[in-house]
């Protein structure tokens, strides 16, 4: 009886490891490593579809289809500049790559809107511009020509590719995960929230360069083991700031920590640069402490290196560091979001929330991440509200008791556990399997539709419990369970639910009247494998227009009062919407990205 074929776990294909510049200068071609999941031409899986329309000259390019034998035998197309189908090819593999790294920190699968994959663009318009349209569930590429007088190492008007820059690609698939993970972080009710979703798209982005071993033993050697002088992997989109003129990347994860800064810097991406600094300041502390013991061995205790090149040993000792730093770092950050409030984030809530996601699942801190994050957002401002102290005690959400109320997790935990053996990126796509996978896709929206009613009734019943008012309608607007093991080895499992309850009669008041901006509270949820509640985190609204400053919500709807006045005064509008002096009920990241530049991308 002939044996059946195994079909691989992973498929490797050829991409930039930064962009073309960085790869023509330093030779940094790479192959990633990627899920192997059957392709359609496009490519399309289950995640992502490519499609390639040109609308400047009205043109489909011919789709590349990863699964003809003659490209799996060779990896791929090998990088060019000028074919588009390598194009393809690369926002292909560095979005599995990047969604492989964030669903292994999520603890689950991800699906976009519908169970639908996410749609790119590689060539979607000529502008110095790359964004994720939230109507369109889509990545959209630009492409431009470099300055004549300024374009930095770059040929004088050639053109650039934004689809081809590593960076890039991950920034913008960050911003379709955190809209599908927090979809409520897209209106703005402080001068954080646009900032949040640049920054933590930055952190992804450049934690991803450390994915890269070679790369990192490359600069690693470079700077003689001192991670805060490997700029590259530091840097973000080399080529597009040369090529847009700025001389330099687009922007960096090191800074030089300014307490006073966080409150002079209201734009966006600056605003987020300080974020993603603080992060990165953390990164590095810990990085020197996980290597100290390799570099007392190597130099003898003296912790002097001799001259002249790193011995290769300990230069891929100490980059197995940095990669491992960088996972546990990405996997801090990106747990967090379960731990986030629905609405209205803060820089400090995502501190509260990096925290609390790290002690439920290592209550020692042995590597210092958390002492360590927690000192370098002091050191650049960063303070929640409402604590007490910058203990880790105080920092963490307070853990609450409420035995009357239990949350029907069964259901979800069994889905959730068979969405991992079986999901429609399955690698093994036999008859059998595609039966089964078309029976889940119709059950699913049955399924969730009866789990949201029983979450909405489970809730509904107490909601001052959650800091909701009673005299407005309590949406479900997401529920899931994540696996995670724990410090001990053992798996965790979370329930997070959030709520989401719109509030028309303060959006009614004089003081928002006219600026179009929806009013949210919000709540997230999380309990445990039996469905008890363990952790309430509430963004609440006064519950009576009459009092519109009374109690806890009050200082809310009075620092969203103060946000609007703010934005009036600098006339801040111009960088969330395309009509000035207008307050928006939602981002547009394109007119985001494009203010930033005509001149520099997000």
């Amino acid at each position: 009886m002939e044996q059946a074929i195994p079909t691989p776990p992973r498929r490797t294909l050829h991409a930039y490891a930064y962009d073309p510049l960085l790869s023509e200068l330093n030779n940094t071609e790479v192959k990633l490593s990627v899920p192997f999941e059957p392709l359609k031409p496009g490519p399309e899986g289950g995640l992502v579809k490519v499609i390639d329309f040109d609308p400047i000259r009205d043109t489909y390019y011919a789709p590349v289809h990863l699964d003809d034998p003659l490209l799996l035998a060779q990896d791929g197309l090998a990088p060019s500049e000028s074919d588009p189908r390598f194009h393809q090819q690369m926002v292909y593999a560095v979005s599995s790559s990047v969604l492989e790294y964030l669903e292994r920190a999520l603890g689950r699968r991800l699906q976009f809107v519908g169970g639908k994959p996410l749609t790119i663009y590689p060539h979607a318009f000529c502008d110095q511009n790359a964004y994720y349209d939230p109507d369109l569930h889509a990545l959209l590429f630009g492409y431009f020509r470099a300055g004549r007088d300024t374009p930095g190492r770059l040929l004088p008007g050639q053109w650039v590719f934004t689809c081809l820059s590593h960076d890039i690609i991950a920034h913008e698939l960050t911003h379709a995960v955190v809209d599908r993970l927090r979809p409520e972080f897209i209106f703005p009710t402080n001068h954080d929230v646009a900032a949040f979703h640049e920054g933590f798209a930055d952190l992804i982005a450049l934690l991803h360069h450390f994915t890269l071993p070679d790369i990192v033993r490359r600069h690693l050697q470079a700077s003689r083991g001192d991670i805060a002088r490997a700029a590259p992997l530091f840097d973000l989109a080399q080529q597009f700031g040369e090529g847009a003129g700025m001389g330099e990347a687009l922007r960096s994860g090191i800074d030089k920590p300014d307490p006073a800064r966080l409150a002079m810097t209201l734009e966006c991406h600056d605003r987020g640069a300080i974020l993603v600094a603080a992060v990165f300041e953390a990164f590095i502390e810990t990085y020197k402490e996980r290597v100290a013991d390799l570099l007392r061995i190597a130099t003898g205790g003296t912790g002097e290196l001799p001259r002249g090149h790193l011995h290769p040993d300990l230069v891929t000792r100490v980059a197995s560091e940095a990669q491992a730093n960088a996972r546990d770092f990405l996997s801090m950050c990106v747990r967090a979001f379960d731990f986030l409030p629905v609405v209205d984030v803060t820089f400090g809530d995502f501190l509260r929330a990096l925290v609390t996601a790290d002690r439920s699942l290592y209550p020692g801190d042995r590597s210092r991440k958390r002492a360590w994050v927690i000192e370098s957002f002091r050191r650049r401002g960063i303070y929640p509200d409402d604590v007490d102290s910058l203990s880790e005690q105080s920092l963490s959400w307070p853990t609450v008791t409420l035995p009357e109320i239990t949350l029907p997790v069964d259901q979800l935990i069994e889905w959730t556990a068979e969405e991992s053996e079986v999901s429609t990126r399955s690698a093994t796509r036999s008859p059998a399997t595609e039966k089964r996978l078309e029976k889940r896709r119709a059950d699913q929206e049955v399924f969730r539709r009866g789990l949201a009613a029983a979450m909405h009734k489970a809730v509904t019943s107490h909601p001052a419990e959650f800091g909701l008012s009673p005299d407005h309608p309590i949406a479900v607007r997401g529920f899931h369970a994540s696996f995670r093991p724990g410090e001990d080895g053992q798996s965790r499992v979370d329930i997070v639910v959030q709520l989401r309850q719109e509030r028309p009669d303060l959006g009614a008041l004089p003081a928002l009247d006219g600026t179009g901006l929806r009013v949210f509270a919000g709540t997230t949820v999380v309990a445990d494998a039996l469905g008890r509640i363990r952790h309430v985190i509430t963004k609440p609204l006064p519950r009576d227009a009459r009092r519109p400053h009374a109690g806890a919500g009050g200082d809310r709807f009075a620092r969203l009062l103060a946000f609007i006045s703010d934005r009036d005064a600098i006339d801040g509008t111009e960088a969330w919407t395309s009509r000035p002096n207008r307050i928006t009920s939602q981002l547009s990241f394109a007119q985001l990205h494009r203010n930033r530049a005509m001149g520099a991308i997000a």
